[in-house]
C-alpha cells in the first residue's frame, strides 16, 4: 500500500503547503510512509498520527522510536469519530483513503476541523468513485464517495475556501484530494 499510495501522499503533502514549524495530524497512518513523507518537510514541527489499528499502532512506535523520543513524532491509537486531541491542535490535518472506512463521514471532517487551528487546512485524499467502483476488493467495506460529495460534506461542517484537485484521471490509481480551510 505504501508503494501504491506514494503519488497521492506526495501529491497531498505538496497541496497542504507545509512550514517546517507546522504541526501536522495524519489520520490513518497504515504502513507509515506519509508520517516519514511529512517529518522530512518539517525541521522544528511535530507530525502526529492517529491510526485504528493497534498493529499499525505498534509498528509505527517501533520505526519512529527516535523521531517519537525526539519528540518529532507521536502515535496514539483511536479513530475519526473521537479524535483524542484538543481542539486547534494542530496546522494541518490530512487523511488519505480512510474516509471511505469512516462510521460516520459528517461526523468525521468536524472532528477534522474541531482539532484544526483557525486558517489551517485539511485535506482528504482520496480516488474517485469511478474508478474504486472497478475494483473488486470496493465491494466490501468500502463506502465511495465523490469529488462533490466530500466537498459537500467539508462546506456543510464549516470549511471554507473549499477545493478539488484531481490529478492522474486517466490512470488507474487517480489522486483526488479535496481541501478546506478553517
Amino acid at each position: 500500500m505504501n508503494r501504491g499510495n506514494r503519488r497521492i501522499i506526495e501529491s497531498t503533502l505538496a497541496l497542504l503547503e507545509l512550514d517546517p514549524q507546522h504541526h501536522v495530524l495524519e489520520i490513518g497512518f497504515g504502513g507509515g510512509i506519509s508520517l516519514a513523507l511529512a517529518v522530512e518537510r518539517l525541521s522544528g514541527g511535530v507530525v502526529s498520527g492517529i491510526d485504528v489499528s493497534k498493529d499499525m499502532v505498534r509498528q509505527a512506535e517501533r520505526r519512529f522510536h527516535r523521531e517519537i523520543e525526539e519528540g518529532r513524532v507521536q502515535i496514539r491509537f483511536g479513530d475519526i469519530s473521537n479524535l483524542p486531541f484538543a481542539d486547534a491542535a494542530f496546522d494541518r490535518v490530512f487523511t488519505i483513503n480512510t474516509i471511505y472506512f469512516w462510521p460516520d463521514a459528517s461526523r468525521g471532517i468536524s472532528e477534522i476541523r474541531r482539532v484544526l487551528k483557525n486558517g489551517g487546512i485539511a485535506a482528504v485524499g482520496l480516488r474517485s468513485k469511478g474508478k474504486m467502483e472497478k475494483w473488486p476488493i470496493s465491494k466490501h467495506g468500502f463506502r465511495l464517495y465523490s469529488a462533490q460529495e466530500v466537498a459537500d460534506l467539508m462546506s456543510q461542517t464549516g470549511f471554507r475556501e473549499v477545493r478539488v484537485d484531481h490529478r492522474d484521471q486517466n490512470h488507474r490509481l487517480d489522486q483526488l484530494v479535496v481541501l478546506g480551510t478553517r
